[in-house]
């Protein structure tokens, strides 16, 4: 992504919502050599335990996902209730339809049986 894929981004007003309205925060993160060129946009939300994460890198590349917050610190491996990659209208539409982590139509991790 660079300054002028990031103006392309057709979903600006809904990532804006994210963050203005639904206080989302937001990162955006550059490249480290010189131009440093926006490379992806990370917004991210806690609710106590869990955790959701978007990044966005154009129109058509991005990722969502509900994660144990504690999963989520010290470098160990994440633990994902709800994952969604593809477009960002479609990501993003993953994310309205999401219902809160204390919803009873919630996400929540299956466990084999053993």
């Amino acid at each position: 992504m660079n300054a002028r894929a990031l103006d392309a981004v057709t979903q600006m007003q809904r990532l804006r919502h994210l963050h203005q309205v639904r206080d989302w925060s937001f990162d955006p993160v550059r490249s480290p050599d010189p131009p440093h060129e926006l490379v992806e946009l990370i917004y991210s939300f806690c609710h106590g335990q869990w955790l959701d994460v978007l990044r966005v890198r154009s129109d058509t590349d991005a990722q969502a996902g509900r994660f144990l917050t504690e999963s989520m610190v010290g470098g160990g491996c994440p633990r994902a209730c709800w994952l969604a990659t593809g477009t960002l209208a479609d990501v993003l539409d993953g994310l309205d339809d999401l219902p809160l982590p204390m919803s009873r139509l919630a996400p929540v991790f299956s466990y084999p049986r053993s």
